[in-house]
């Protein structure tokens, strides 16, 4: 059975930086800083300390389905002219 694997959560990080300072660092500025001061080592800016990308890559997604815009204008005006007012 192996060890659960630990995450550090660079936005959690930078939002408590940019509470105390006022000033907003990418992430992988946070990411340095963290290694420069010694507060993790290189292993944990590899494996723990990862840069969210969004989740994109978990999800298959073909382009060649249309997407339907919403239009809330002709939802309003259909409702409007379906109940009369």
């Amino acid at each position: 059975m192996s060890s659960p694997k630990n995450s550090i959560n660079l936005i959690y990080i930078r939002a408590a930086i940019e509470a105390a300072t006022g000033v907003r660092l990418g992430l992988n500025d946070v990411r340095r800083y963290l290694l420069e001061e010694g507060l993790i080592t290189p292993k944990q800016a590899v494996d723990e300390a990862t840069i969210f990308r969004g989740y994109r890559e978990f999800y298959y997604r073909d382009d060649s389905l249309s997407t339907k815009e919403l239009n809330f204008e002709d939802d309003a005006r259909r409702r409007k002219a379906k109940f009369g007012e």
